[in-house]
């Protein structure tokens, strides 16, 4: 995860915009597996306030996805 105030500068879009399919070249993109139960999802597109509807499959085609993972921890009780 990066620091709120190093987004911009190494994304190239502000926090709430952070577009996956367009960073600079060296960026590596993880997407998160919670995505994949969606049939649709919303990433932003450069700006807080833009959006565009993908498959989680064409979001990991258009992103260039290294992988999918768990960034979240499950708890087990």
């Amino acid at each position: 995860m990066v620091r709120a105030e190093d987004v911009e500068s190494l994304t190239g879009h502000p926090v709430g915009g952070v577009c996956p399919f367009v960073v600079p070249e060296n960026a590596s993109v993880y997407l998160d597996r919670s995505l994949e139960r969606y049939e649709s999802v919303f990433p932003a597109c450069g700006s807080d306030n833009s959006a565009i509807e993908l498959t989680p499959e064409e979001l990991f085609r258009y992103a260039k996805a290294k992988d999918w993972v768990d960034v979240c921890k499950h708890w087990e009780e």
